[in-house]
Parts: C-alpha cells; structure tokens; sequence
C-alpha cells in the first residue's frame, strides 16, 4: 500500500538564528480564535543604538510612547535576558538585512506548516516592538497567502495597507490631527486608557464606538470601520499619564470640547 511521501525538509539558512516568536499571551488568545501568531520584537526605539551608530526602528514614536514601551512588560520586566536578545536580534538586522530576511522567510515557511498541522489560520505582526513599514511590507508581498498585521505610528497608514497587511494606527499625545485623518480613511485607531484590568472601556472615544482590543490582538477582525481600538494601560505606561494613556479626567475634557 502506498504511503503519503514526506513534506521536504526545509534547509536552515547558514548562520539561521530565528526571528519569529510564538510563545507569549497574544498568541495564545489568537489559537482560541482560530489563528497561530508570529511575532517579530525588536529593540524599540534606540534601544539598540551603540556609541559607534544610532539604530531607531521606531521613528514616528512619540516620548511618551518611548517611555511606556511595553518591551518592558510582562517577562521582560523581571528577566533581562529578554530585553538583550531584542537588542542582538536588531542587530542582526542592521549587520546583514540579507541573512535577517532568509532566517526570516525560513521562520514562517516552518509557521505555515505549523500552523496546518494545528489546523489553524497563521497571523504574523511583523513590527511587535517596532514600526519598519519597509520590512512588513516586504515580507507581505512575498507572502500573499499568509495574514499579516501592525500597530503603527507613521502618517497615512491607509496608503500602506495591501490585501494581506492590516494596519491599526495609535494614539500618542502629539498626533491627534493624524488620528483623526487616519479616522475618516476608515482606519482604525489604537488608544490606551487608564481603565484597570477587568473593568469596562469607554463606550465611544472622538465619537466613534470603542473595541475591546485586549480580548485578542487580531487586529485584522476587526477590519476597518473607523473605530477605537480601546487597550488597558500595562507595564510602564501604568505610571504614565502625559496624554498617552487617556484618563478618566481627560477623556471628561474631551467629550467637553466636541
């Protein structure tokens, strides 16, 4: 009786070192929804940066933002071995771009076999800890089959959405105006609040509905629909109330002035 032959083996990339990390609590909330997620953290900012060159893969992030970066949440905030290997992994992509991206399309060839093994859907937000739209989009294209998706803070995000890359923009405490434009090109817009875990969100924001975004991270279900991507203030922007994390108190003020 004829047996089913082998999936090939996939050869690694000489000097492979894997890109792509599935074992975190946004992942986990994507398998109850049907989806297997990959995703890429790097040295936010200029974490990365050396006394030899400046490496910024966040160009568009804002102070505040900078000092609220949940690169220091959860593990990363008691485990300093997390915070280094984000600072060698964007090394990597500085020092040799070629071999980055090999070991990267590498990491999601073994995700989309994974992932058929599980049966489920593969997702990969290509910037967790950074906002490089030169890298989504290039794996994206090369991956049409495959869903990807971002939070980001640089302008016009509706003129850098394809049919299998979806982008959320956030919210800062200098880019109201851009979130607004970013509304009415049906984008939807990320925006923290100070609401404590296990209490209800506001139930609109810059007159749009508010979305529970900290039920799953799949922003791409959502669509676009010019909503509020509402998420609960976590790691250090718990401490953090400059106009980034939306209080009680501002949000009073806001729905004053509409």
């Amino acid at each position: 009786m004829a047996t089913k032959a082998k999936s090939q083996k996939l050869r690694r990339p000489i000097g492979y070192k894997r890109v792509l990390g599935f074992e975190n609590a946004k992942t986990v909330k994507g398998q109850k929804r049907g989806f297997l997620t990959g995703i890429i953290y790097l040295a936010p900012a200029t974490e990365a940066s050396t006394a030899e060159r400046i490496i910024n893969v966040c160009t568009n992030a804002s102070p505040v933002c900078i000092k609220g970066c949940l690169n220091r949440a959860g593990r990363a905030s008691f485990d300093k071995r997390i915070p280094t290997a984000r600072i060698r992994k964007t090394h990597r992509l500085f020092d040799n771009r070629a071999l980055f991206l090999e070991c990267l399309r590498h990491d999601i060839r073994l995700a989309i076999r994974r992932a058929k093994r599980m049966r489920l859907k593969l997702a990969i937000r290509p910037n967790g800890t950074s906002d490089l739209p030169w890298l989504a989009h290039l794996i994206a294209k090369e991956f049409p089959t495959v869903t990807f998706y971002d939070y980001t803070k640089h302008p016009r995000a509706w003129e850098r959405i394809l049919p299998n890359y979806h982008l959320t923009f956030s919210h800062s405490e200098i880019n109201h105006d851009e979130c607004l434009r970013a509304l009415a090109h049906g984008i939807n817009i990320a925006v923290v609040f100070d609401t404590k875990k296990g209490k209800h969100l506001p139930a609109e924001f810059l007159g749009r509905p508010v979305i529970d975004g900290d039920l799953h991270d799949l922003r791409f279900l959502e669509g676009y629909q010019s909503a509020i991507i509402g998420l609960r203030a976590k790691g250090p922007a718990k401490k953090n109330c400059d106009g980034f994390v939306i209080t009680s108190s501002h949000l009073v003020q806001i729905q004053a002035a509409a």
